[in-house]
This record gives C-alpha cells, sequence and structure tokens, in this order.
C-alpha cells in the first residue's frame, strides 16, 4: 500500500520472511510488537518503509496472521494508523512512538480501514464497524452471510454519505454512516 502526504510516503508491504526472535531477519530501524506475539503465534509482519526530508527509516509492525496490505492504513498528518486484522496500531512517524493500539472485538477477519472526519470505518468478513478515535466501537453492521463479491462487484464501496455491500447469498445493502439500513433487495 502507497500513501503520502506533505511530509511523508509510506509504502506497507508483507514481509512473509520475517519471524519473530531470528537472527535472520532483514534489519529494521523499529521493530513494533504491540501485542508482545511470540515466535511460534501465528503472526504476519508488515514492513512500513517511510521516506521523509530525504531520509529513509523501515519498520516491522508484527500482527495476527489474517491481515492484508491494501486498504490497511491511513495517513495523517505525522500519525499512521495502521489495521491488522483486529489490531489497530497508531505510530508517530516524528517521534518513531507508538501512539496507541487496540485489539478490536469483532467476528471474522477485518480487511480495510478508511478514515471519515473523526471515525473510522472498518470493512470485514462479516460486520462493517464504526470506530471513534480511541477505537471504541460505535456500531456494527452485519448481512445474512458474508461480504462478499457479486458479479464481479467490489463487496464493499463508501460513495459520499452511504456504504453499499454485497453479501454471499446475494443480497445487496446500502447503510448510513450510522449504521442504519437505507436499503436491501
Amino acid at each position: 500500500m502507497y500513501l503520502e502526504n506533505d511530509k511523508y510516503i509510506v509504502n506497507i508491504a508483507v514481509d512473509t520472511t520475517y519471524t519473530i526472535d531470528s537472527a535472520d531477519n532483514k534489519p529494521y530501524d523499529l521493530v513494533f510488537n504491540p501485542v508482545n506475539m511470540k515466535h511460534n503465534d501465528y503472526s504476519k509482519t508488515l514492513c512500513i518503509e517511510v521516506v521523509f526530508h530525504e531520509q529513509a527509516k523501515t519498520m516491522a509492525l508484527i500482527g495476527g496472521l489474517y491481515c492484508y496490505d491494501s486498504d490497511c492504513a491511513i495517513l495523517e498528518e505525522d500519525i499512521l494508523t495502521v489495521l491488522q486484522n483486529n489490531m489497530i496500531t497508531q505510530i508517530n512517524l516524528s517521534t518513531d512512538t507508538l501512539v496507541q493500539y487496540k485489539v478490536l472485538d469483532t467476528i471474522g477477519c477485518n480487511f480495510g480501514i478508511y478514515q471519515k472526519s473523526n471515525y473510522y470505518i472498518i470493512y470485514g468478513e462479516i460486520e462493517i464497524i464504526r470506530l471513534n478515535q480511541k477505537f471504541d466501537k460505535v456500531w456494527a453492521f452485519s448481512g445474512a452471510d458474508i461480504f462478499v463479491s457479486q458479479n464481479g462487484e467490489y463487496p464493499f464501496a463508501m460513495v459520499d454519505d452511504k456504504i453499499m455491500l454485497n453479501d454471499w447469498n446475494g443480497t445487496y445493502y446500502e447503510i448510513d454512516l450510522n449504521g442504519n439500513l437505507i436499503m436491501m433487495r
């Protein structure tokens, strides 16, 4: 995933070779392991490359196995917010510090995080979730089955003030940004 603002260029990719506590890992400037995963835990590591003022640094962010490197992050000023399935981590890129992290109580895998003014929308396999700035759940919406692609359409889209979804059963949903069902067919 590629992100850019007026200060930073950020590239995020899965490091398929990283093993917790291994001496053979590629060198990172910083390693964040917010939930203290161990060598035998099922984990996945995201490689975060940050370029600022013609300097570069690389960070490893260790999280759960079921995370993805697309639609997984938001860059806002100095703060990088990263979703790794049910864990959200915020890193201050100017101070190289962990600002906050939270393990969410969710059902199924989570694929993407999106920011709307002062809150976040999480696109998951089974639920769509709205979180406040402290990552507290404001609401969750689930369909009759998992959200999947129907007829080549993406299973999740946000357009203006609504979220559009398709589930495995072929049901189409539109909800507003407060989690209320607008339409179902």
